[in-house]
């Protein structure tokens, strides 16, 4: 069991706000495994923490992009110099909630900075909507009862800019109110289960989720020709409805693989060998045998050149700064930098 055990945590409020029955249900789940994103976001922060760890090139660019936008932050709110800080330490509000929270600036006894490190590439909402700051920021306030404002920062460096809210003594009740609400609701045992884009998206439990289910069921009567009949109105439900199928099914299909994998039998499925890809695992090399037949502008012809990977190393040998090199590639290579344009993506409006 974790260290926060069958307990609710500040970080998942956001979604217990818009489903409070998904607390219920995910708890008569078995843990989820670990994703990619989320193994690089605890590196990350456990070397912005302790200076330790063995970072990849473009994890020690975020923990760095993270550090100084933190920077950035304290000199924004120029509250006064910092008299203590913590880091990554779990807090409790009674035995309801917890939350690890990744910094925790304090200046004197008054005020307190929260700092929350987002790694990933898709933004937050905004510091002043975030559920999990709020809660944070109730968090920290009830085990520091002295302070009398608390500033709760969003630091994102490959999503957006830093977000910031401020809550002084009656903003702390107020969010105190309604986090306490949040909370106890989720735990009631008729906790009412509310399907959306955003509950389901992350829920350990839709697979198995009644209501989830539903609108699967839902679009599944759909002919072709009935929804093209649709209103603009009920194609923007439809829409939600379909965000929400196209996760439980991911769910679905990534339980089947796993249980496959582990030598179950599911009735008509099997797990096939994948499609096998050749590669050139150096390109130096290639070159090399192939210089005689092929001369560099033919080899070149042949290559993909990654953008991204020239950046890095004109930021390694030219040793500057990430958006230096970006800048510097660019005013380099001139026209030969082209910028394409992809079609327009559907995407859902904050």
């Amino acid at each position: 069991m974790s260290e926060r055990g069958n307990k609710i945590s500040g970080s998942g409020m956001a979604a217990y706000s818009a489903c409070p029955g998904r607390f219920n249900l995910e708890s008569q789940m078995p843990a989820g495994e670990s994703s990619p994103a989320a193994d690089m976001g605890t590196r990350i922060h456990e070397y912005i923490a302790t200076g330790k760890g063995n970072l990849k090139d473009n994890e020690l660019e975020i923990a760095e992009l993270c550090v100084a936008y933190h920077k950035e932050a304290i000199d924004t709110i120029n509250a006064g110099d910092v008299t203590s800080v913590t880091k990554e330490e779990r807090y409790w509000f009674c035995d309801l909630y917890s939350g690890q929270i990744d910094r925790i600036d304090h200046i004197g006894e008054d005020i307190a900075i929260v700092t929350d490190y987002k790694t990933g590439r898709i933004a937050q909402s905004n510091a002043n909507e975030n559920l999990q700051l709020r809660a944070y920021a109730v968090l920290v306030k009830e085990n520091f009862p002295k302070l009398k404002k608390i500033y709760a920062c969003i630091v994102q460096p490959m999503a957006g800019p830093v977000t910031i809210a401020e809550y002084d003594e009656d903003a702390l009740l107020e969010a105190k109110s309604q986090i306490y609400h949040i909370v106890t609701r989720a735990y009631s045992q008729n906790a009412p289960r509310i399907p959306s884009p955003d509950a389901c998206k992350y829920c350990r439990a839709k697979s198995v989720c009644p209501e989830a289910g539903g609108k699967v069921r839902t679009l599944a009567k759909n002919s072709v020709e009935s929804i093209l009949a649709l209103t603009d109105d009920q194609l923007a439900e439809y829409n939600d409805a379909a965000d929400i199928a196209e996760s439980v099914i991911e769910a679905i299909r990534s339980e089947t693989r796993k249980r496959l994998n582990n030598g179950a039998e599911i009735r008509g499925w099997e797990l096939k060998t994948g499609r096998s890809n050749r590669t050139i695992e150096n390109a130096d090399e290639a070159y090399t045998k192939l210089a005689d037949i092929l001369g560099a502008p033919q080899f070149a012809q042949c290559c993909k050149v990654s953008v991204s990977q020239l950046e890095k190393a004109i930021v390694t040998t030219l040793k500057l700064k990430a958006k230096e090199g970006k800048d510097k590639l660019a005013e380099l290579l001139g026209d030969v930098l082209a910028t394409k344009q992809s079609e327009p993506v559907m995407s859902r409006k904050k």
